[in-house]
């Protein structure tokens, strides 16, 4: 009951803002701008994601192998793919992770290590983000208002406080000593704290430095689709509010963050002087590649799907 409650909530939240959004900018002006995309510009930032793909899942393989699980690059791929549909197609962006986790975890029976190496993966390219954030912000001079700095300034900063806190272990073992935590989360806890610590500096820098070329990717996928619509902005506005716009997508609040997504690219980029039908179309431009990757993990699996029963089968017979 309290499930279904919360995805109502969602409904309502992702309903609801979408509804404003299409009456303060109108259906017909959302649809015109929409239509004038470069179609060579989404083609092209498709491709740019693909590679992001191949990126993150040599991130993973990178971390898995510091804790001795040897995983193939191409297998990475896939579950990067699966997550990626079921991340579009489940009500909160973390979706894919505990996918992730689940497929990793029922093929080699580590589930502690499978959990803190994805929750690594996840972290390294959230703490990069809110790096590039904080890089462009000195740089933003007059691009932008006191208040919005204050904004990025606070969550890019607070967010990498909260990363490097994660991995003390004074501050975790005071966190557990709290009353209301009990034995057996306490015992979850301090699993999930051996298997991130244990993917070690080495590998923790490594996921950094490919989660830097990642994140560049991913600006360039947005700054590449806001050509395509004709929008020509400062590179420096893609520093600072791709970083609030992924952190938005993760938030548990909306289904696959429709409505939060398009009210905060049409928040942000009004900021820098893009008019609203502009700027909702960037949203659902970037949406649209999300989909279309996504529609490519719901393809491998099912693929995968197919096999395993086609095996199955082969072995009854």
């Amino acid at each position: 009951m309290k499930t279904r409650l919360l995805d109502l909530l969602k409904i309502s939240l992702s309903v609801g803002l979408l509804a404003l959004l299409f009456r303060r900018i109108g259906l017909g002006e959302a649809i015109a701008a929409i239509r004038e995309m470069d179609l060579r510009a989404f083609v092209a930032a498709f491709l740019l994601f693909l590679v992001g793909v191949l990126i993150r899942a040599y991130r993973w393989q990178g971390l898995l192998e510091a804790v001795q699980l040897g995983v193939s690059l191409r297998r990475l791929v896939v579950l990067y793919f699966v997550g990626s549909f079921f991340n579009t197609f489940l009500p909160t962006g973390v979706g894919g992770d505990v996918v992730r986790v689940y497929e990793l975890s029922r093929d080699s029976r580590r589930t502690p290590e499978s959990v803190g190496t994805v929750f690594v993966d996840r972290l390294a390219g959230l703490v990069v983000l809110f790096g590039l954030a904080l890089v462009a912000l000195p740089f933003s001079g007059q691009l932008i208002t006191t208040e919005l700095k204050l904004v990025i300034l606070t969550i890019a900063g607070g967010g990498i406080l909260l990363a490097w806190l994660l991995f003390q272990r004074s501050w975790i073992d005071r966190v557990l000593g709290l009353p209301p935590l009990g034995i057996r989360l306490r015992g979850k806890v301090m699993d999930l704290y051996q298997a991130v610590h244990a993917c070690g500096t080495g590998a923790t820098g490594r996921a950094l430095g490919v989660s830097l070329l990642f994140n560049l990717l991913l600006i360039s996928v947005v700054a590449v689709l806001a050509l395509g619509l004709g929008i020509q902005v400062s590179l420096w506005y893609f520093l600072l509010f791709v970083p609030l716009i992924s952190l938005s997508l993760t938030l548990p609040i909306s289904i696959s963050g429709l409505g939060v997504r398009e009210t905060t690219f049409v928040l942000l980029f009004g900021q820098a002087g893009v008019e609203q039908p502009q700027a909702f179309a960037l949203s659902l431009a970037f949406y649209g590649v999300t989909v279309a990757t996504g529609l490519v993990g719901g393809a491998l699996y099912a693929l995968e799907g197919m096999r395993g029963l086609v095996g199955s089968w082969a072995k009854g017979g």
